[in-house]
């Protein structure tokens, strides 16, 4: 566990260009998420809440296979933009600008819920979502940094998911054990009464 945290210190210092502009981008995104959300009803890419699976599962709308399915799904679709994008170096920007979408969407969702249901209404939905989001910004982001050392190459994503490499596969791994936690919190919370939104 040691040699992956000091691999990402390591991959950080490589590309501390590419970090720097990666940070400076997210809270851009972040920044703009919350103003359009309040500004533009939803934002100026609008995102509809009836269909995030959490909250149709909070509301009583889906079950339980539907909230693990859609959430994974919602993660798969970003990950795979990124993966894919990023096997070219002019591809590079497209994977970047899918990492920002990503961030917008999850920004404009988390404001979107305060401005409907309220904040004391959904604090705990609030502070859970909020660690879910920041943990998934900085793995995709981790995941982004270490994918340029395979872009170009000869059998992009074979070597991308060797056993030699096993930052990549950690970082998958994380991100889906990230996400099925957020679906069983979600699930044990309900459970207890403690959270649904009507």
């Amino acid at each position: 566990m040691n040699h992956f945290f000091n691999s990402i210190i390591n991959q950080i210092r490589i590309r501390k260009g590419l970090f720097t502009i990666l940070i400076i981008s997210t809270i851009v995104i972040i920044i703009l998420g919350v103003i359009s959300a309040i500004n533009f009803d939803g934002g100026i890419l609008p995102i509809d809440l009836s269909n995030i699976a959490f909250i149709k599962y909070l509301k009583g709308d889906c079950g339980v296979f539907f909230l693990i399915f859609g959430t994974i799904l919602n993660l798969i679709i970003f990950y795979s933009l990124i993966l894919i994008f990023c096997s070219k170096r002019f591809l590079i920007p497209f994977a970047i600008i899918f990492y920002l979408y990503f961030v917008y969407s999850q920004i404009v969702i988390f404001t979107s819920i305060i401005l409907l249901y309220g904040f004391f209404n959904t604090l705990i939905l609030l502070l859970l979502l909020l660690i879910y989001i920041i943990l998934e910004i900085l793995l995709l982001m981790t995941f982004l940094l270490f994918l340029l050392n395979f872009t170009d190459n000869y059998g992009y994503f074979r070597n991308c998911f060797t056993f030699n490499n096993s930052n990549i596969l950690l970082l998958t791994i994380s991100l889906i054990i990230i996400c099925i936690l957020f679906c069983v919190v979600l699930i044990v919370l309900k459970s207890f009464v403690i959270l649904l939104i009507f």
